[in-house]
């Protein structure tokens, strides 16, 4: 093979990314790499580059490498998520064995929890637990349909059991009879991540700070571990902490629904119901957003942190052809923020709201013009882009 087909086949192995920056549209290009606070692109042909204190988030548009479902979710108090092959807990210290991170050694005081099952029926028992605030480890036991559990001490974690501190005594339990451990021991005011990754199998990396080449990128986190990784298992690399908020991030803190002809849940986060992408009518696809049925009141907790509300509002061009007429209603403390009706005939608007000191953000979506027959055919209403600014 001579130079020019290295060359050429180098530059086709370089991975397509979208830049998103605070400034315009999105840049599509090739990925060289981070350096000198820029991240840096080729794009046709040129070499470009985007200041980092600009950049929100690089999107890899790569075919995602597929990977078997985890046998464990362990959940740190620094927001990442990690599926696991193999997890142990051996004298203080969580051994895991990831499919895209390797192996991995984390201080036991770093995890918040740790869920055994992939079965999800029980989703909404484990949350409230989660949440639950409580000042002693939890040893969570599937009971049929049901979640128990014990008060006490996670000791030790095996392959094949769980050793449980309870009431003073050492107590073992069979692996297989665990559903999840959930950990009382909480950092003191932790310093927040700068960076959040999302990785093609979907797990999520908190990341004190990020480096990298057109060959992968290294990971430095809080706790001041190194972590390289291919960019084939490269998702989405958030830099917008401490900048800014996508509404898909969180779930809404309330959600109220009247279901329609339609079949499926109110709404839909970073996707349409019927596209792998939001995508208002004459606008460009987005992969950030909401996309909202009629008769859905979402309520949003900001806690008076965010200064501003954008959006781009307008019905999903996937389903242009549905006669699409919806009604939104945006307010917060119960004061009216904005009111509009959008149709299919209608081009997408962008929207900008002062939020400032606002704690409680509803967004409500009616059925328009089609309230008397109360007909949701088509009214796929989408908040492409919906974020939150500091």
């Amino acid at each position: 093979m001579n130079l020019l087909s290295v060359v050429l086949l180098t530059v086709l192995a370089a991975p397509q990314v979208e830049v998103v920056s605070f400034q315009g549209e999105p840049r599509l290009g090739e990925w060289r790499g981070l350096s000198d606070g820029r991240v840096n692109l080729v794009i046709a042909g040129k070499e470009d580059s985007v200041p980092l204190s600009e950049v929100l988030e690089v999107r890899f548009r790569g075919e995602p490498a597929k990977f078997d479902k985890p046998a464990a979710v362990v959940s740190l108090w620094d927001g990442s998520k990690l599926g696991a092959a193999q997890t142990r807990i051996i004298d203080k210290q969580l051994k895991l064995t990831s499919a895209t991170l390797g192996e991995l050694s984390l201080p036991q005081g770093e995890i918040a929890s740790v869920r055994f099952s992939d079965r999800f029926d029980e989703d909404d028992q484990w949350v409230k637990l989660v949440e639950k605030a409580s000042k002693s480890d939890l040893l969570v036991i599937r009971k049929e349909q049901t979640l128990d559990f014990l008060d006490g001490v996670v000791v030790e974690v095996t392959e094949k059991s769980v050793k449980f501190l309870l009431d003073g005594e050492e107590v073992s339990t069979k692996r297989e009879k665990v559903f999840g451990l959930i950990f009382a021991r909480r950092p003191s005011n932790p310093k927040p991540p700068a960076v959040r990754l999302e990785l093609s199998n979907g797990d999520v990396l908190m990341a004190a700070s990020v480096a990298g080449t057109d060959k992968g990128v290294v990971v430095t986190t809080a706790s001041k571990a190194e972590l390289a990784l291919p960019l084939e298992q490269l998702k989405r690399i958030d830099f917008s902490q401490g900048k800014l908020r996508y509404l898909s991030q969180d779930p809404p803190r309330d959600v109220k629904y009247t279901r329609g002809i339609q079949d499926g849940p109110a709404f839909v986060a970073d996707r349409a119901f019927y596209a792998p992408e939001l995508k208002p009518i004459g606008l460009r696809a987005f992969s950030r957003g909401l996309c909202i049925r009629p008769q859905t009141s979402l309520r949003y907790r900001l806690g008076g942190d965010y200064r501003r509300f954008q959006a781009i509002v307008g019905i999903d061009e996937s389903v242009k052809d549905g006669g699409g007429d919806c009604d939104l209603l945006i307010s917060g403390d119960g004061k009216q923020l904005l009111k509009l009706r959008m149709t299919s005939r209608d081009a997408a608007r962008p929207i900008d709201l002062d939020v400032t000191d606002i704690v409680v953000l509803e967004i409500v979506v009616g059925f328009g013009g089609d309230a008397a027959t109360n007909v949701d055919l088509g009214d796929n209403l989408d908040l492409a882009d919906a974020k939150l600014i500091k």
